[in-house]
């Protein structure tokens, strides 16, 4: 609405004080606080100027959404919340602006909570004695009570509103009319108007931030995380749509960057925020879809269900975001977003908890909630992959025994995948325990090129592929992976641990230090051994040697720190010392089963081939891990040009 259309005066404001109101407005939605939000400076002009002229009925919430967002007349507020949502970023935004302006303004306009009418406060002790357009309009009651995250909307007190007569009562009726246009062309019209409004430029990346945890009890946010987390993943199954990774988007958990610097450091076009609570047995979520360039919300929902049908809310949840960017989804997506079984409450929390430990670096723990989660509903498929993951990562860990562990993955993973064929975590755990297990290299990768197909924003996935690859050798394929980790996952410092270890077994030292560095910079303290083990074994690869043992010293008798700690005390030629690592290796491999391919380090670094190769016999009957990085590893230097050594790596079924 242009601030040159004559209107009615309000009762207690005379034309130069509207002149007041105005020109302060212009300077507020020029300002940097609303400078980069062309829909919040639209929002807070329509309803000053409809103030300033008296129009309070259209102070409405479903007057603002048909006038300003193009939804029909009689739209549904209680599910779409697009208007509450704006005028809290207004507020927000008013407040921003009055915060960093540092000037007192004649005039100070304010949107109080629970009401779409705009309060003019005047600094001036005459102008006080004002009465302020507020005081001559009828509070305007919300119209729905679904709560929204980002808005507390108290009730407020409901009034008839002003009998309307002569001129006024034709502007409504004009109004009225014109908003039933807007209801004819539809809501798809307002879509493509904020498409041609930028540029056209589509929305081809987004993240899902953290679901806020409503229900005031920090124990609950595992079940807020988790929800953000299969929202996550199934958003993740439409493949023309780049969806940052969970564990980069946890990152920014109550902070305090702008959506807009969010949006910048994770590259993406689209920010979805939001908040999750438990009522009773249902669940309610709220979500907001925002355009990241501008700080502008696209698209808000409220989404009430009972708890038994949370997995089928998520992909509805997801289908809704796809069709509000207007994204591609093909048929086959489509039917996986829809497909959804009732599951469970109790294994369905009991799962939650378990992905929740998990991502907080404990499979231990979190394998006892998964088992518990399949206990009382052993259809779960989910569950069963994520179990699947938490005895796959203490194998891979050397917290569980190789044959331990890898049967009991490769078990929960062909579970899952008998239970839903399409579900992407149960392919790609099957096949983490195949080339683990039985070293099936060409059923592993068909396993990891089916999760890809399933999904192809899981960075975790990718991770999987990139480790395989360089394990055969196909190290360029390797480092392509790894970049497309660090794309998905890029604020995450387990996708800068993933990609030292890739450069580590290329040979590229220096690149695979800087990326363990960029690693320890976004986590300082990490919960496991993975910095100061891969820090070791660069520093031992580059003749740092004082260093190298200074950071296995720091993982004590864990036995993959311990094998390659000898491997330097032996290339130090401290070869007591060495030797002293193969006694407590060996007292390992009797109680734990793990350490045999740690002892043929040993022996290697030493120069006694046979022992080392005794040991590596014995790591092949044990189907030790170790034996599938046999090719690459370059601690085993010194027996490649020995025959037995092409002899075993072809007999573990990788290319010479």
């Amino acid at each position: 609405m242009s601030s040159t259309d004559p209107v009615s005066m309000p009762d207690g404001l005379s034309p130069e004080e509207v002149g007041l109101v105005r020109d302060h407005l212009k300077e507020v939605i020029t300002s940097r606080a609303f400078g980069g939000s062309k829909r919040a400076q639209d929002f807070l002009q329509l309803i000053v100027e409809h103030a300033l002229a008296g129009r309070f009925d259209s102070l409405r919430e479903r007057m603002i959404g048909a006038e300003m967002f193009g939804r029909p007349i009689d739209y549904d507020t209680s599910n779409d919340a697009v208007v509450r949502v704006k005028a809290t970023e207004v507020r927000r935004k008013l407040a921003q602006y009055y915060q960093e302006s540092g000037k007192k303004p004649a005039v100070r306009i304010e949107l109080p909570i629970g009401s779409y009418v705009p309060k003019f406060q005047w600094e001036s002790l005459e102008a006080s004695a004002q009465p302020s357009v507020e005081t001559e309009s009828p509070a305007i009651a919300k119209e729905t009570p679904a709560p929204v995250a980002s808005e507390e909307m108290p009730k407020a007190e409901i009034h008839e509103p002003p009998r309307l007569s002569g001129e006024k009562s034709r502007v409504l009726v004009g109004v009225l009319l014109g908003l039933g246009l807007i209801a004819i062309i539809g809501y798809a019209g307002f879509k493509s108007w904020f498409k041609d409004s930028d540029g056209g430029r589509e929305i081809r990346s987004i993240a899902i931030l953290p679901l806020e945890n409503l229900s005031g009890d920090s124990g609950q946010d595992y079940f807020a995380d988790g929800i953000t987390e299969e929202l996550t993943a199934d958003l993740g199954q439409v493949s023309a749509l780049r969806v940052i990774s969970r564990t980069s988007a946890m990152t920014y958990k109550g902070t305090k960057k702008t959506l807009p610097e969010i949006a910048r450091e994770l590259g993406v076009g689209a920010i979805v925020e939001g908040s999750v609570v438990r009522e009773g047995n249902q669940v309610r979520i709220t979500v907001q879809l925002i355009d990241a360039r501008t700080d502008d919300h696209i698209w808000a929902h409220n989404y009430v269900r009972d708890l038994t049908s949370v997995l089928a809310l998520q992909g509805e949840v997801a289908q809704a975001i796809a069709d509000e960017i207007s994204i591609n989804v093909t048929p086959q997506e489509q039917a996986r977003l829809a497909r959804a079984s009732p599951v469970n409450r109790e294994a369905h929390d009991l799962y939650l908890q378990g992905i929740y430990l998990l991502n907080q670096g404990d499979p231990k723990s979190a394998v006892g909630y998964l088992q518990k989660a399949i206990d009382e509903d052993p259809s779960y498929a989910r569950a069963h992959a994520a179990l699947a993951n938490g005895y796959g990562w203490m194998g891979e860990a050397g917290w569980l025994a190789y044959t331990e562990a890898f049967p009991r993955q490769k078990s929960e993973a062909t579970k899952a995948i008998e239970l839903d064929h399409s579900l992407p975590q149960g392919h790609a755990e099957l096949a983490n325990a195949v080339m683990n297990l039985s070293w099936d290299w060409t059923n592993a990768e068909k396993e990891l090129q089916r999760a890809l197909e399933l999904n192809s924003n899981l960075a975790s996935v990718h991770t999987t592929y990139a480790f395989y690859l360089q394990r055969l050798g196909r190290l360029p394929e390797a480092i392509a992976e790894v970049k497309q980790v660090l794309d998905l996952d890029p604020v995450s410092s387990r996708s800068f641990y993933s990609a030292g270890i890739v450069y580590y077994f290329a040979r590229q030292y220096d690149r695979a230090l800087s990326q363990l560095q960029r690693a320890h910079v976004l986590e300082p303290h990490p919960p496991n051994f993975l910095f100061p083990f891969e820090s070791g074994v660069i520093y031992a690869q580059k003749g740092m040697y004082g260093k190298a043992v200074g950071e296995f010293q720091k993982l004590g008798d864990q036995p993959h720190a311990l094998g390659h700690m000898g491997n330097v005390y032996a290339r130090m030629e401290r070869v007591s010392e060495a030797r002293g690592t193969i006694v407590k290796l060996e007292e390992h491999v009797k109680k734990n089963g793990i350490g045999r391919y740690e002892i043929a380090l040993v022996y290697a670094g030493l120069g006694e081939k046979d022992e080392a190769f005794t040991w590596l016999e014995k790591s092949y009957d044990a189907r030790d891990k170790g034996l599938t990085y046999l090719k690459i590893d370059p601690c085993m230097d010194p027996l490649r040009s020995d025959p037995r050594f092409g002899r075993l790596v072809r007999r573990v079924g990788l290319p010479l």
